[in-house]
């Protein structure tokens, strides 16, 4: 649920009336971003705060018959067609691209997505860039099993530089200095995917990639390279908060933290503008 921070701040950039050509995405920010680009604003909100209420969402007993903690397929029907009904024509008609990241199980790559012909495709994606195994199952698409962006990409800035946007907006939802932990999860990876040790290989290394990464953005920030975007305290919530208050809270952080930076966004955007080369 720390996705409520990044929710605060997409707001404020709405309320700014604020547009990018390019919206590169993973894990709960696919749907996030997508609410933002068809300019739904607040609707991630009251989405967060619906599941919240729907306690079908989280199921320890669904997790031993069908291997999956959060009831996929139920929340992405759900959050589109009733929490927060997606207006997909705003989308397609908004002139922003989309980028969504997830992870072939089979190969260990990550896969990137910008075609989406369809509100199904597209939130058959964002099931699977939001899908971080063990806790979801894969998603079929297009002859490959995909799982959380994450895992292969934590922060999919890569593919944003090598369309040739020169300047970056990065939002993160981990306070500068955070290091990622190994995980303690290694017998449970290696018994679950044993079929895939691409997959395992990518798990067992995750906190190395994402702290590598995260890194590398942090010196693009000093070096003016991108504008970065995180809490300035380390976020209260954890993956399955559902008190409202706190939701509340990572919502009013995220959102008051941007407007503080108002000024330096304005000044980065306009002295070096996210164009492309």
């Amino acid at each position: 649920m720390r996705g409520m921070y990044t929710a605060g701040v997409l707001d404020c950039l709405s309320d700014w009336g604020l547009k990018f050509p390019l919206v590169a995405s993973t894990s709960s920010s696919a749907l996030i971003g997508s609410y933002f680009i068809s300019e739904q604003r607040g609707q991630i909100y009251e989405a967060y705060n619906y599941l919240a209420d729907n306690y079908r969402i989280i199921s320890f007993k669904r997790m031993i018959t069908h291997k999956e903690l959060f009831r996929m397929d139920l929340l992405f029907q759900l959050v589109p067609e009733k929490a927060a009904p997606f207006d997909f024509r705003a989308f397609t008609e908004s002139g922003v691209k989309l980028l969504i990241s997830t992870t072939d199980i089979l190969t260990g790559s990550a896969v990137y997505h910008d075609a989406f012909p369809s509100p199904e495709i597209l939130f058959t994606l964002v099931r699977a860039s939001s899908s971080l195994p063990v806790l979801a199952p894969s998603v079929a698409f297009e002859g490959k099993l995909l799982v959380d962006g994450g895992v292969a990409d934590p922060i999919p800035i890569k593919p944003s530089i090598e369309r040739g946007y020169r300047r970056n907006v990065v939002i993160l939802t981990r306070n500068r200095g955070y290091i990622k932990k190994p995980s303690c999860l290694g017998w449970v990876y290696r018994r679950l995917f044993r079929q895939y040790p691409e997959l395992i290989k990518l798990l067992k290394n995750r906190h190395e990639i994402y702290n590598r990464t995260t890194q590398d953005i942090q010196k693009m920030d000093m070096d003016r390279d991108v504008f970065l975007i995180c809490p300035e305290k380390p976020l209260i919530a954890g993956r399955m908060e559902r008190n409202k208050q706190v939701l509340e809270e990572l919502y009013m952080q995220g959102y008051k933290e941007m407007q503080q930076k108002k000024e330096a966004l304005r000044s980065f955007l306009l002295g070096q503008e996210s164009e492309k080369t």
